[in-house]
């Protein structure tokens, strides 16, 4: 039988188990978790006092303008402190359900908060 050797790499990665991220990948898979939930908690706090929501909106000109800046700046903080500190690093399936369940659970938060309100 003949193979090539994209069968021959699939069947080795099957064989080996999960794989190993960097630790600067991982860590900045850590912080776009952390990132999105964020996103969510910065959603219900500026919806929920009207000074901030307009204090957000003269900053940048828009308050989502801010906040879209806000979360970037957590996701690049966050990803950063992570990778200069020594630490296990997380598989790459670790990393995946960990931003699975981050973007579904802030989603989910998103879909309640703008539901109610």
């Amino acid at each position: 039988m003949v193979t090539t050797n994209f069968d021959h790499s699939a069947s080795m990665a099957k064989s080996e188990g999960t794989i190993g991220l960097s630790h600067t990948a991982s860590a900045y898979a850590v912080g776009a978790a952390v990132a999105v939930l964020f996103n969510t908690l910065l959603a219900w706090i500026k919806d929920s006092y009207d000074s901030l929501n307009t204090a957000m909106a003269h900053t940048l000109g828009h308050h989502w303008t801010t906040h879209g800046v806000a979360v970037v700046l957590v996701f690049l903080v966050v990803g950063f402190l992570l990778s200069r500190r020594e630490g296990d690093r997380l598989t790459g399936n670790s990393a995946i359900y960990t931003l699975v369940i981050s973007v579904v659970a802030g989603g989910l938060g998103l879909f309640g908060w703008f539901l109610v309100a």
